[in-house]
């Protein structure tokens, strides 16, 4: 069974919203920012040298030149992406979740019980002290 699994849980309009910043915050810092660089950079070398200035989408294009060239030069030992299915649980396992799902369930149903009759029995143990307090003060 695997242990580490960590859910993100986008609810309602407020996840929605969040994930929408968090994903135009990865774009402009991983591909807006960079594509600009590069056009600055290439515009300024265009002042020195024959070539011609460039806008904002072919510095774009160039960014994406050279971060696809650095993934193909670079040495596969160094850098490996993997994309792999997760693993599925087995029947045994997916048993012993639903074991311990029903335990669990019938657990919060017992203390909820245990609660809801504790609470009268304070409340009368309470009153025959408070009844056993006025006696003896009498």
């Amino acid at each position: 069974m695997r242990r580490k699994t960590r859910i993100i849980q986008i609810s309602g309009l407020r996840g929605i919203l969040m994930m929408l910043f968090i994903a135009s915050c990865l774009a402009a810092g991983f591909i807006a920012f960079p594509a600009f660089v590069a056009m600055h950079i290439w515009n300024w070398a265009a002042a020195y040298a024959a070539i011609p200035a460039i806008n904002i989408y072919q510095g774009l294009m160039l960014w994406a030149i050279v971060a696809i060239s650095g993934f193909i030069i670079n040495d596969r030992k160094k850098f490996l992406v993997a994309f792999k299915a997760p693993d599925r649980l087995t029947d045994d396992e997916m048993k012993k979740v639903l074991e311990r799902v029903k335990l669990h369930s019938q657990a919060q149903a017992l203390n909820s019980m245990i609660l809801k009759s504790a609470k009268p029995i304070e409340k009368e143990n309470k009153t025959e002290d408070s009844s056993e307090n006025k006696k003896e003060n009498v």
